[in-house]
């Protein structure tokens, strides 16, 4: 999420694997569906070789396949064509899940949004006045100090 709470787009992927089945009509509906630019990285794998190491040799085609920030699998789903309500439901409740797992770094009071309360916390971490949680080490550097404190700051005046 952005500070003004909209999903960021630049830090979330969706990578197309195609098998190179159905041409390029296949592929254009796939990336543009009801003529929405989706603008997606796509690989065409007609060896199968990204498939098979991914998913196992032989695993079926027509598959939605989400990843957690570790890039674990975390749900898996096939299906026949065009999906139905509950395929679409299960699909959305799966990315919701991952969604509310996210952890936004330097948002130290887990709200979303990164501002002056995030910065004010990180403070009292490196004056020693509360416990220090890492999620505020801004330069992964292992420890709580005032360059974390210029990071956060320099990051929420960046961020419109």
């Amino acid at each position: 999420m952005s500070n003004n709470n909209e999903w960021d787009t630049a830090n979330t992927s969706f990578i197309g694997v195609g098998a190179d089945a159905g041409g390029d009509g296949a592929l254009e509906g796939m990336l543009n569906p009801d003529g929405i630019d989706v603008t997606v990285p796509w690989v065409q794998d007609p060896e199968k070789e990204v498939w098979d190491e991914f998913l196992g040799p032989g695993a079926p085609r027509r598959q939605i396949v989400l990843l957690d920030q570790n890039l674990e699998k975390r749900f898996q789903q096939q299906y026949g064509g065009a999906m139905n309500n509950q395929e679409k439901a299960d699909l959305l409740a799966a990315i919701q899940d991952l969604i509310n797992e996210i952890v936004v770094l330097g948002d130290m009071n887990e709200d979303m949004i990164l501002n002056v309360l995030d910065i004010i916390i990180v403070v009292n971490m490196a004056l020693g006045n509360v416990d220090i949680d890492l999620n505020g080490d801004m330069n992964n550097d292992g420890g709580i100090n005032i360059l974390d404190v210029v990071i956060l700051a320099n990051i929420i005046l960046t961020d419109e």
